[in-house]
């Protein structure tokens, strides 16, 4: 007599349909964390990078770092102090760039005028500020400039590194001189320009109108495209 034996599977066919999808679903979810770890570590690596590099439609190219508002390079800081004192005391009878006759601008009511230049560095003082410095700024300006017949030019010789006084205000020594030249007589004169200038961070503004401003808006905006205003002035006395 045979006995039959009846081989049943280990698992019912629904049990065994059901751990592949448990196997699938448990691979599908591994892929899911791996592709979330490579993305995390994309986006920390995009927050890490302070610095980049952009280029405009003119070609130039910028770099770009990430920066509380009321910071600014010792360099940038520097650079404001030297626009401001080349402007307010390279004096000439040509508007700077180009041919045309320098007529001055007027200040108060005197009759006073000052060299376009030395106008657009008054946009770099705190404005109340300005009102007082292009007064005195005036006396020093002989009519002698707008005919021609006197030059003048700085040199500096000296720029401290910025002493931060609090967040976003610092303070800049300079050795400079002004150099007077008589082109009537052909003598010069060479007078001491030491002084210690207070900066403090603002707003940085960019013209509404881009390349469609006028040249004076735009002058105006390039003035003030650091973000710095001076507040104060000082003699400064080497030791």
């Amino acid at each position: 007599m045979k006995i039959q034996r009846f081989q049943t599977p280990l698992l019912p066919d629904s049990k065994n349909l059901l751990a592949l999808c448990f196997v699938a679903l448990t691979g599908f979810n591994a892929l899911i964390l791996i592709f979330l770890l490579f993305v995390s570590f994309r986006i920390n690596t995009l927050a890490a990078r302070k610095t980049t590099f952009v280029q405009l439609v003119n070609g130039e190219t910028l770099v770009v770092s990430e920066r509380d508002r009321y910071w600014r390079y010792p360099s940038v800081i520097q650079n404001t102090v030297r626009t401001w004192t080349e402007l307010t005391f390279n004096w000439d009878n040509k508007i700077p760039g180009t041919n045309d006759t320098d007529t001055g601008v007027r200040v108060g009511k005197g009759g006073k005028r000052i060299p376009t230049s030395a106008y657009f560095a008054s946009l770099l003082l705190e404005p109340e500020f300005a009102k007082a410095a292009l007064s005195e700024i005036a006396e020093l300006v002989p009519y002698s400039v707008f005919s021609g017949k006197l030059r003048s030019t700085v040199i500096i010789s000296y720029l401290s590194e910025p002493r931060e006084i609090r967040q976003g205000e610092w303070e800049v020594d300079m050795i400079a001189t002004r150099l007077l030249v008589d082109r009537t007589s052909g003598t010069d004169e060479r007078i001491p320009f030491n002084r210690t200038l207070r900066l403090k961070a603002v707003e940085i503004q960019k013209s509404p109108l881009g390349q469609n401003a006028s040249a004076f808006e735009q002058k105006v905006y390039e003035v003030r495209s650091a973000g710095l205003e001076i507040t104060r002035i000082t003699e400064f006395i080497p030791k």
